[in-house]
């Protein structure tokens, strides 16, 4: 099988809670991480700390197999998000939904390994 490089790296990793707020308070005010981005109406909040290293915090939106607590998400950054995603769908990788977008900021292709990993493939947009 020839090597394909697709992927550019990890570009944060994600979980899925069922408070921002809360999770906002354990992270932000008990531990002195930084907010790198809040958005209230995506329900997501992303976290930054020393070195550029990132994690995102997001609840569940609608009946997409994500929930709470049991499940971290790992973030590969990808030039393209619809072309990676034939990529890995033509390879026999399962993806769970279509791909989701929030305007001026990212793309996001939800899949699962062979053991039910979830990962997303990320195309930022700004």
């Amino acid at each position: 099988m020839t090597r394909t490089k697709i992927a550019k790296g990890i570009s944060m990793s994600c979980l899925t809670v069922s408070s921002i707020e809360e999770t906002k308070r354990l992270f932000v005010d008990l531990l002195g991480l930084e907010v790198k981005e809040y958005d209230e109406k995506f329900n997501w909040l992303e976290l930054k700390g020393e070195e550029g290293s990132r994690l995102g915090f997001g609840m569940p939106m609608g009946d997409d197999g994500m929930k709470v607590g049991s499940n971290a998400i790992v973030s590969i950054t990808v030039d393209n998000v619809v072309e990676a995603k034939a990529h890995l769908e033509s390879n026999g990788v399962k993806f769970l939904g279509e791909i989701i977008e929030v305007p001026d900021e990212v793309k996001l292709a939800l899949f699962a390994d062979k053991d039910g990993n979830q990962y997303f493939l990320t195309e930022k947009l700004s």
